[in-house]
């Protein structure tokens, strides 16, 4: 069956902690050249930890609220540590995306997505991305990371939230801040956040 999209089956990786703006702009942008795509979802053993404080139910429920059953999605664990972007996690994550395809009889793995300020390309040996071609998207021109995201979350400040997140997951806030508040570091800042207000005049 022919297809009117230049790549058959793509995959993106992110932690998503939480989904936002920016990394929707790159799972749009696979959507656009790539009959399927995989998002996987890493670090998903993760949860309770100051850069992954949302356990995976949670952020793959974000994932399919505003995407649906137009993405494939995976979970996938740290292969040593969160660090470790050596070639064996290369291998690794690529065996991941490859195997997925294969178990659902995909076309071949030919398409790998990633903001352009990643340097992803390191992590893999030539011979291993060989006819898998690479996506870079731009993201310099929206000025959001999870880290701020969260950390205004953290502060109350549901304008922010709404501005850099999907409108499909606009009434998440609150589900996002009691996740991020039962860490004793979120619900520190929140704190402060709150007596550096009370002082305000």
């Amino acid at each position: 069956m022919p297809t009117s999209k230049p790549y058959r089956y793509g995959f993106i990786l992110g932690r998503f902690q939480p989904l936002h703006i920016g990394h929707e702009r790159m799972i749009d942008a696979a959507l656009d050249v790539c009959d399927k795509v995989l998002v996987l979802v890493g670090s998903a053993q993760l949860r309770g930890t100051v850069r992954n404080p949302l356990d995976i139910e949670l952020r793959a429920r974000l994932l399919r609220k505003v995407y649906g059953n137009r993405i494939e999605l995976a979970p996938l664990t740290d292969y040593s540590h969160e660090g470790d972007h050596s070639t064996a996690w290369g291998m690794y994550l690529l065996g991941a995306a490859k195997q997925y395809g294969i178990d659902r009889g995909f076309h071949p793995l030919d398409l790998m997505i990633a903001g352009d300020d990643e340097e992803r390309g390191q992590w893999f040996p030539e011979d291993a991305i060989a006819g898998i071609h690479q996506l870079a998207v731009p993201r310099a021109d929206i000025p959001i990371s999870a880290t701020l995201l969260r950390e205004a979350v953290i502060a109350g400040e549901e304008g922010y939230w709404q501005v850099y997140t999907n409108p499909a997951l606009h009434d998440e806030f609150e589900t996002v801040r009691c996740a991020l508040l039962e860490i004793e570091y979120y619900r520190e800042r929140a704190e402060a956040e709150a007596e550096a207000a009370s002082f305000e005049p």
